[in-house]
Order: C-alpha cells, then sequence, then structure tokens
C-alpha cells in the first residue's frame, strides 16, 4: 500500500510541477513516478515470461518520457521510445490468449484509431508517417490487451485492457493538444491517465 501511495504522490507532484513549477520537481517526478513501478515490479519478482516484458516495456517508456519533457523537441524520439514499448507490451499480451481471437475488438479499435489519424492529419505535415505508425501500433497493443481478457476471461486479462485503453486516452489527448491547438487541461489527462495506464498495466503483471 505504502509504495502504491509513494508513486500516486510522485505523480501528482509532476503533473503539479506541471502547471506551477518549479522546472526541476517537473523533470524529477516524471520519469521518477515510471521507474518506482519499476522499483515495485522488481520487489514482486521478475519470474514470468509476462512479468519480465511488462518490465522491458516500463524501462523504454522511461526512454520515451525523458525525451518528451525535454526542452528542445524531441517528439520523434520520445514517440519512438514509446513505440517500442508497445511493441513489447504487445508480445506481452500475445503471449497469454488461450482460446480462439474475437474478431470485432479489432474492428472497433482500428475504426476509432482511424478516427483520430484523420483528425490529426490536417496539422501533421511530415510527422505524417511516424504518427500513422504509432496509432497503428498503439491500437494493435490494446487489441492485444483486449484479446488477452476476452479470451480468458480473467482478471488479469481485464487490468491489462482497462491500462491498455487508458493509455490510448492519453496519447489521443496528447496528440490533439499538440497538433490541434493547447487547451489548460491537456497535461493533467494525459499524464493522470498514463500513469494510471501503467500502474494497470504493472498490476496484470503482479496480481
Amino acid at each position: 500500500m505504502w509504495v502504491w501511495l509513494t508513486i500516486l504522490f510522485s505523480g501528482l507532484l509532476h503533473i503539479n510541477a506541471a502547471y506551477r513549477g518549479p522546472k526541476w520537481q517537473f523533470y524529477l517526478f516524471k520519469p521518477l513516478t515510471i521507474v518506482l513501478l519499476m522499483c515495485l515490479m522488481w520487489q514482486h519478482g521478475l519470474t514470468s515470461f509476462y512479468q519480465q516484458a511488462i518490465f522491458a516495456g516500463l524501462a523504454f517508456s522511461v526512454v520515451g518520457d525523458v525525451f518528451l519533457m525535454l526542452p528542445r523537441d524531441r517528439f520523434v524520439q520520445g514517440l519512438a521510445g514509446f513505440f517500442v514499448a508497445h511493441v513489447i507490451y504487445s508480445i506481452a499480451f500475445w503471449s497469454q490468449l488461450s482460446a480462439s481471437m474475437v474478431w470485432w475488438l479489432p474492428a472497433m479499435l482500428f475504426g476509432g484509431g482511424v478516427i483520430v489519424f484523420l483528425l490529426l492529419l490536417p496539422s501533421l505535415g511530415k510527422l505524417m508517417a511516424p504518427v500513422a505508425l504509432y496509432i497503428a501500433m498503439i491500437t494493435q497493443m490494446a487489441w492485444a490487451a483486449g484479446e488477452f481478457w476476452l479470451t480468458t476471461q480473467s482478471m488479469i486479462g481485464m487490468v491489462a485492457f482497462a491500462g491498455a485503453v487508458m493509455f490510448m486516452v492519453s496519447d489521443t489527448v496528447l496528440a490533439v493538444n499538440r497538433f490541434r491547438g493547447p487547451f489548460t487541461s491537456a497535461t493533467a489527462i494525459v499524464m493522470t491517465t498514463y500513469y494510471l495506464a501503467q500502474a494497470l498495466i504493472v498490476g496484470s503483471a503482479i496480481l
């Protein structure tokens, strides 16, 4: 319980610093929150392939976080870090399937991904290809988590899928804020859903 409270407090300090400062608090607590989740997993033990994959995904998420928060624009590098994280998460989720896949789920998820891409398209410019690839990957990751849940009917699968959906919400709001125009509450929404997504994915590995 205390570890989870520490993680929550770290995330709140980052969100608060994004609006009120100081800068050092903003830079410290964004990656530290994910590092604390990694420490939680390490303490719990990385005994299965699923746990090891989630741990590796968190590590690449830290890389993405660092690039995205740098003063100079490192959006593509940050995108690449999270792209790799989603590849690893996907492998973890697909490894847990135990029955035939459900085909209505990818149709629904990829339909939503196409809508988001079309919404962003007029403002993407040279970033059209990287953003399209990223949307495809995170949608595929959510599909993998959804299949994990639907084929196993397990609490672990449900928690993983909830985390994947929160990740999609976070990245969608981030993209709208960046490409369609910034709005005040964006950072709070993006980071709250992001930390919740990572916490749920970690939860699926230690339940």
